[in-house]
């Protein structure tokens, strides 16, 4: 008879059976992927007219009828008001003999127009179905509007007058923040333009073409209609040979007061360095999370707002702090320790950044990105958007690097890597602020 209380295992052969388990589960969290993400598929070809044509797609959308298409250019000015105000033309009543603008035309084809601009970067967007019926007019009516658009002196005069002399918060910091060595800086310039200057900048527009993305399913006979309709569209378009040398950054941190009376708003802005990573872009939006998250817990600030500007040469990042009540109405005085980033200008510097110091706020931080980027990843706008205002053909990191390499960077990154990205990208010397007192 056997004896009961003798134990199944001797202690050297229960140590070595939990040594093994625990190799086991080491090794199986490493061969699986700690994110869940899609891998996506890039096919390119150029048009006629040879412009870089990119397709990326992932097997998660093909039964979706969503496509999305990016004509993407490199004008590259100082003169944003006038990127903008031409943009804002194109998407009104563009179209020839019509009231209506391009957008409530492409409704009923449950289509839609969007743009973009930035000082080195400007984008045209399409939304719309892959499926025939809707995707050959919506084509058609597209190429007429891309291909000969009328700029009116009506719609031109009530923009201007909506517009005159109220400069977007984005203006005036790229005005503080960049300076164009080729051209004398003047103010009047920078905010009125005519309806000359906006037919000539779209024109110029032509010649700047940078590439063409296509985002989204297609099936063959959808591929040949889109093929047909950017080769029409892009027919008279030339690579760009822009550079964004000739703008520089001021050299000094510099405030400007406007007005006086308490504080209502600061406006900053700081030059970044161009990304060349997954893991730079990553730290940049851990970066960018935890500056509002940080400010936001003031106790005299209302909302912050942040934008981050990817061009390929000169990127750079704004925050825009809305106050409160002063600070001597509070009832309790923040202690030292909140008034650590009351200064806007505090989370410029990498070491300021508590998510730099703080490996628990770091890793909440993470696990908070790495879920939505789960949802993100899988809508084409997302990815229209990466291709468009992260990465960059003609820069440092492309969407083919991108799609390859997210997965891994996502996977692998640590408090390591964030630290030595923000070291490197953020240029504290270069931080403009506008104070706003009323």
């Amino acid at each position: 008879m056997s004896d009961s209380n003798k134990p199944l295992f001797s202690r050297p052969v229960l140590a070595a059976i939990m040594l093994l388990c625990t190799l086991a589960i080491w090794l199986l969290n490493l061969a699986v992927p700690s994110s869940k993400l899609p891998t996506p598929h890039i096919e390119t070809w150029t048009t006629t007219s040879g412009i870089p044509v990119i397709w990326l797609k992932q097997e998660q959308w093909k039964n979706s009828n969503k496509l999305e298409i990016r004509f993407s250019f490199r004008s590259v000015t100082t003169n944003t008001t006038l990127i903008q105000t031409t943009l804002a033309m194109l998407m009104s009543d563009s179209l020839p003999l019509s009231t209506a603008s391009i957008n409530q035309r492409l409704t009923p084809l449950a289509a839609r127009a969007s743009s973009y601009y930035d000082h080195e970067n400007q984008t045209i967007g399409l939304t719309l179905s892959n499926e025939p019926k809707y995707l050959i007019p919506t084509l058609t009516l597209v190429s007429n509007w891309l291909k000969n658009p009328v700029f009116k002196h009506r719609t031109f005069d009530n923009w201007q007058r909506q517009h005159q002399n109220s400069l977007p918060a984005q203006h005036q910091l790229e005005r503080v923040l960049f300076l164009d060595k080729n051209k004398q800086q003047d103010a009047s310039e920078m905010v009125n333009v005519s309806l000359e200057q906006v037919s000539n900048y779209y024109h110029s527009l032509k010649t700047s073409a940078a590439t063409i993305f296509i985002i989204g399913e297609m099936s063959p006979g959808a591929k040949q209609t889109v093929q047909n309709a950017i080769n029409l569209i892009s027919q008279d378009y030339r690579l760009s040979n822009a550079s964004a040398e000739s703008i520089i950054y001021e050299p000094l941190s510099t405030v400007i007061q406007k007005n006086e009376g308490d504080l209502w708003q600061t406006r900053s802005a700081m030059a970044l360095m161009p990304v060349s990573s997954v893991k730079e872009w990553i730290s940049l939006q851990l970066w960018g999370t935890d500056l509002v998250s940080t400010l936001n817990k003031q106790q005299h600030i209302d909302f912050v707002q942040l934008a981050l500007t990817l061009s390929p040469q000169r990127p750079w990042a704004w925050w825009n702090i809305q106050y409160g009540d002063k600070i001597a109405a509070v009832p309790n005085q923040p202690s030292e320790e909140e008034n650590r980033f009351i200064n806007a200008k505090s989370l410029a510097f990498a070491d300021q950044v508590p998510s730099v110091s703080d490996k628990k706020a770091f890793q909440t931080l993470l696990n908070t990105f790495k879920q939505q980027l789960e949802q993100q990843t899988l809508s084409p706008t997302w990815w229209s958007t990466i291709a468009t205002q992260v990465t960059h053909e003609d820069g440092q990191l492309t969407l083919e690097q991108f799609a390859n390499s997210y997965q891994e960077a996502i996977d692998s990154f640590t408090i390591e890597d964030y630290q030595t990205a923000l070291k490197y990208l953020l240029k504290p010397s270069s931080y403009q602020e506008i104070q706003v007192y009323q």
